[in-house]
Parts: structure tokens; sequence; C-alpha cells
């Protein structure tokens, strides 16, 4: 069985399972447990890849790296709908590049209060851990936490800077939907998949789309701009609720 190896609360890793799961392709999810797989992890990737998740892994072949490369992998290995019509390849790229750029300063955001918030530090412990012995090792979770911070070299993550940083690109997106449900004139395709992980700031998507506990929920969420673009959450629970079948 083939397996993809990520982070729940990750965007990335959120848009590579939305993909393969749109195309009915078959995985096993694993999540990827920071510092102590790392090795493991730089064995999957080439020489030079920074080693990430999420990773797919489906010997023979070699792993598929990244969330764009796994979603245009689910597109060669499963059915339904295309989510890269060639058509529109150069916008899907284009919102791609954007919806990275926002993940980077999403994490920013996280992960130094990933830091402070015990609750949060219990959540992102392997689901082996019992629940009564989370809060113990949630120390244990704060050192892959840092390790997160310094391989990705988190930057300034206040939230005044964060907010400057991503309205401009959700203003972006505002005015691109103009109200439509879907951004591109193919319909549903990765376009909207990529910038509605993108939008993780204003909160993350309903448990029964993407289970999370109540601290890591709270680390991910910007109030201010959760309270700038209503419009643009309503939309994105839309379109789960529409196109988001696990």
């Amino acid at each position: 069985m083939r397996t993809l190896v990520g982070l729940t609360s990750s965007g990335w890793t959120e848009k590579a399972r939305w993909a393969l799961d749109h195309h009915r392709v078959a995985y096993r999810y694993q999540d990827y447990v920071p510092l102590i797989q790392e090795r493991w992890l730089r064995k999957q990737v080439g020489p030079g890849v920074k080693p990430s998740v999420p990773l797919l892994v489906d010997p023979p072949q070699p792993a598929t790296h990244g969330s764009f490369a796994i979603a245009k992998r689910a597109e060669e290995l499963g059915q339904g709908s295309p989510l890269f019509p060639a058509a529109h390849l150069d916008a899907i790229t284009a919102w791609n590049d954007t919806s990275e750029e926002v993940l980077n300063a999403a994490r920013a955001y996280a992960m130094p209060r990933m830091l402070t918030n015990a609750r949060a530090q219990a959540e992102m412990l392997p689901k082996f851990v019992p629940a009564f012995l989370r809060p113990v090792f949630a120390p244990s979770a704060r050192l892959g936490m840092r390790y997160v911070v310094k391989k990705h070299q988190v930057a300034d993550g206040r939230p005044e800077v964060i907010e400057s940083s991503v309205a401009p690109a959700y203003e972006k997106l505002r005015t691109a939907l103009g109200g439509r449900p879907y951004l591109l004139d193919a319909g549903f395709t990765y376009a909207d998949i990529t910038t509605a992980a993108m939008l993780v700031l204003l909160g993350p998507p309903a448990d029964r789309h993407l289970p999370m506990g109540a601290g890591t929920r709270e680390v991910w969420t910007h109030a201010g701009l959760a309270a700038r673009f209503p419009d643009l959450l309503a939309w994105r629970d839309a379109l789960y609720d529409k196109h988001r079948r696990t």
C-alpha cells in the first residue's frame, strides 16, 4: 500500500490529501514525527533535496515529494475530474505559488505560538501516546517544534507582521473569486484546493473535514485576518462541504 507521510495540521499535507482523495487514490496515511523520523525522511528524497513532508512513498516508484507534485501524481494514478486542466496550468501554478508564500507565513505565525501552548503540544504527539500521558510528554513535542522552527528558518511571526504580509494575497483571492464558487472557468481545480489551504489563518477547516484539537486550532487562527475576511472563510467552508470527501 502506498503511504502518504505528513503532518495533519499542515496546509501542505492537506493539499496532498485532498488531491489524492479527489482522485480516489488508495493510500495509507502516516503522521510524521519531527526530529525522530528525520534520518528516515532524508533517505526518501533525492540528493540535494531538503527533506520535508508531505511525502508519497509508493515503491518501486521513487517517493514523490511536495504537495504540488503529489497532486499531479494523484491525477496520473486516479480517476475523476481533472484538477490540472492543461489550458489553466499556468494560472493554477501561479495560485499555488501564492499559496506557498502564505503557508510559509502561516507557519511563521503558528510555530512560535505552538511552543507556548501546552494543549497544542499534547495534541501534536503521536496517536499511540495515551490521553492521560500526553501532558507528561508535551515537552518532547516542544523539542520537535523547535526543530521544525530551526529547519525551516521560521521568520518574524508577530501577528501584525503576518497580517500585513498575508492580507494582500487574501485580497487578491477575494477579487479573483468575485463571488463565484470557483477560481477558474474550468470549475473545481487544484487552484481552489491550494487557495483554500492558504486560508488556514482564518481558522482551520471544520473538524468533520480535518480533525484537530482545540489547542492546535487556536495557534493557527489569526483573529485580525479572520475578522477582515469572513467571506473567504465562508467560501472555503462551502468548498469543503461540496468537494472534500474522505
